[in-house]
């Protein structure tokens, strides 16, 4: 049986083991999404920004994967809080499998409107050719994106950090081998360029996909004797989808906002193309600081849910506070470690002073966003662990699109005229955001909505 720790305990070691593990494995699926951008750096900005296209619209195009896995890790982690470990491992189950299909179908109907798509965000000419011979790749990559995604978060809903730290060092290990050889034609492989970089991402993925399930297997959660009935099915699937619809429209609304985000800049009067690659770039390095947070958010997610399975909501809260205030603390720290250093790290990601000038522009901004954007983003951890999505619908939503979108319309393609208009959007929709979030940490009873809380789960 893999690593785990005790569903009761919430001590700092506890929390600690639970979380540097998944710090770590951010830090890992940042390096490999940061290989594929240097590499393709290192050809042409055009393949940069055809690259960063598609990966927002693979993004947008996971918003299904991403709403089941919201409602099985709650499910799953509050199932693991209340001693119902038989329940936990159907919900695993059920949550894996409707991924696996959801996949699938998202894959089939994606394929069939390629060039619609991409027109319809707005991929500047110059690359669209490109983009879309990067399209049909991507399209097949997506089911095992959901299977790799999926089966790593019904690992963490049970506590078990280290299977999908191992499996991620893998895929970046075979990501890293594979740009290197197949894009740029190193280590006596034959350079491929563009083919040879996202094939060689399809190919990490479904390793990737393959090594969790193998490993879910081995670990007893995904056997044929945990498999749901239909009549479990019936008196479990409601818990699991009133928490994934609301997660899955908050993902819609906000996987749409980034595009129109991409839209925004992919359309400004000037320097589209090196703004693109500079925002593509950019969310490159932000990442050092987002996906830590995300590790700090899937944390609480556990923690939170672990606390109302055993009906604690006192402890729940007093948790979720301190991982708020200990994540931002500390990755404002390395927030301001990177600052000085922002031209350097434009200057390792891009040889053209255009794109050079916007990622330092997109530093900028974000990186004094830093206390905002990841105090924000665990408190939706805390919000899907207990099952209350529909407030990341209603406050990530709301200032995405009310807020982020008009100011980065009026700033950047009138008042300012530049991509620094939508990038400053961006830093205010972000305070406002955390701030009205804040609000509903404290002064709204979310702990409601957890499993117990509603109907104790006993059919399931």
């Amino acid at each position: 049986m893999p690593h785990a720790v005790s569903a009761s305990s919430t001590s700092p070691r506890a929390i600690w083991s639970l979380t540097w593990p998944q710090m770590l494995m951010m830090y890992v699926q940042f390096f490999t999404g940061f290989t594929t951008v240097w590499t393709a750096g290192r050809i042409s900005a055009d393949l940069q920004a055809a690259l960063g296209m598609i990966a927002q619209c693979g993004l947008f195009f996971m918003v299904l994967c991403m709403a089941l896995s919201s409602g099985g890790m709650a499910a799953v982690s509050q199932s693991f809080g209340a001693g119902r470990m038989l329940r936990a491992r159907r919900y695993v189950a059920a949550s894996i499998g409707g991924t696996a299909l959801l996949g699938c179908c998202m894959a089939v109907v994606c394929s069939a409107f390629g060039a619609s798509f991409l027109r319809l965000v707005q991929t500047p000419e110059p690359i669209l050719p490109l983009a879309l011979d990067l399209w049909d790749v991507a399209m097949l990559t997506l089911p095992f994106q959901y299977l790799y995604a999926s089966s790593g978060v019904m690992f963490r809903a049970l506590r078990q950090v280290l299977p999908p730290l191992w499996v991620a060092a893998l895929v970046c290990l075979a990501t890293l081998l594979g740009c290197l050889g197949f894009g740029l034609g190193l280590l006596g492989l034959p350079a491929f360029g563009a083919q040879g970089i996202i094939w060689t991402q399809c190919g990490a993925q479904v390793l990737g996909a393959l090594a969790n399930i193998l490993l879910l297997r081995r670990s007893g959660l995904l056997r044929a004797d945990a498999l749901p009935s239909l009549y479990w099915l019936r008196a479990g699937l409601p818990y699991l989808l009133k928490v994934a619809l609301p997660a899955g429209a908050a993902q819609i609304v906000w996987q749409t906002g980034y595009l129109m985000l991409f839209v925004l800049v992919a359309s400004l009067p000037f320097g589209s193309v090196h703004a693109l690659a500079g925002l593509t770039a950019g969310l490159r390095i932000e990442a050092l600081l987002f996906m830590p947070g995300m590790a700090f958010n899937m944390s609480v997610a556990v923690l939170v849910g672990n606390c109302l399975g055993a009906g604690d909501k006192a402890r729940a809260k007093r948790v979720a506070l301190q991982m708020v205030g200990v994540a931002a603390l500390v990755m404002s720290l390395v927030a301001a470690a990177l600052w000085p250093f922002r031209q350097e790290l434009a200057a390792l990601l891009s040889h053209e002073a255009e794109t050079q000038a916007n990622i330092v522009s997109y530093l900028t901004y974000n990186l004094l966003s830093t206390p905002f954007s990841i105090a924000s983003t665990v408190m939706g951890g805390v919000m899907t662990g207990a099952g209350a999505t529909r407030y990341n619908l209603m406050v990530y939503g709301g200032t995405f699109w009310l807020v982020r979108l008009p100011l980065g319309w009026l700033l950047g393609h009138h008042l300012w005229g530049t991509a620094s208009g939508v990038f400053c959007a961006m830093l205010v929709s972000q305070c406002l955001q955390t701030c009205i979030m804040f609000y509903v940490l404290l002064r709204r009873d979310w702990a409601r909505f957890a499993m117990r809380a509603a109907h104790d789960g006993r059919r399931a």
